[in-house]
């Protein structure tokens, strides 16, 4: 649904479904599948974030209720989505973040059949974030699927912020019981051997990139190591040169790729 000046008379019934629901239980429904429009994607996933209690995990299409009550049980505090949400409170359309930590990112969405993640979020009350996700089971979402929810971000907040006035400021989405404050892990998640998936580099770059993985900055890595940061920065040079990448995140990516 590029604009309504070019969208089909199908695309402008979904809105105007979505705007009649302002206010009603229907309202997500039919808000997700306006967003469900703009980009081709396999899932929907839709979580309530607060800055002071466990998400709030509202509904999903093509998911799996397990993955729902392992997300709840364990995997929350490493979302990377609530993290932001937690330190910034800023609305807007995220990627799955270069940063993302392993433990999410090569456990829970390995688990999950996910490979790529693509976020709107949105205000939802005092201290509140809805967050509607469209996930891919294979690829990774251009820049152009990006632009595409950006350019109507302003009608799907503008839609949301109208229902969210149609309720009281404790309301919640769901019947879970509040859980405040963020759990700690339960347990480490383990990298794949490294010699097994990093062949082309040197044993200190493959304990660099372990590092990197499970979310060290440069300067935690040269303290951890004994090494100087601008050592650590030259091996990050040649790890990125020998896998032929230019960013953290295709770090990951390729990280994920390869224990699939």
């Amino acid at each position: 649904m590029p604009g309504l000046s070019d969208s089909t008379s199908a695309d402008v019934r979904v809105l105007a479904a979505a705007i009649d629901a302002v206010g009603s239980d229907q309202h997500l429904d039919k808000l997700v599948d306006v967003i469900a429009l703009l980009v081709p994607h396999d899932l929907v996933t839709v979580v309530r974030y607060s800055v002071s209690e466990r998400p709030e995990f509202v509904s999903h299409r093509n998911y799996s209720d397990e993955m729902v009550a392992n997300y709840l049980d364990r995997y929350y505090p490493y979302d990377p989505f609530y993290r932001q949400w937690r330190e910034q409170q800023k609305p807007g359309v995220v990627r799955l973040l270069a940063a993302a930590p392993v433990q999410y990112v090569a456990d829970f969405l390995v688990q999950s059949v996910i490979t790529d993640e693509l976020g709107v979020l949105l205000e939802d009350g005092p201290g509140w974030c809805l967050g509607i996700f469209l996930d891919r089971r294979k690829g990774r979402f251009s820049r152009s699927d990006v632009a595409r929810i950006e350019a109507q971000f302003p009608v799907l907040a503008a839609l949301h912020a109208l229902d969210t006035r149609a309720r009281g400021l404790a309301f919640r989405r769901t019947a879970q019981p509040p859980v405040t404050g963020l759990r700690s892990p339960r347990h480490p998640i383990a990298l794949a051997p490294e010699e097994r998936i990093w062949p082309e580099l040197s044993a200190r770059e493959r304990d660099i990139v372990g590092l990197i993985l499970t979310g060290h900055p440069t300067i935690g890595i040269a303290a951890k190591l004994g090494l100087a940061r601008g050592t650590v920065k030259n091996h990050r040079r040649s790890i990125y040169a020998k896998l032929d990448i230019t960013t953290e995140r295709e770090l990951f990516l390729r990280y994920l790729d390869t224990i699939r």
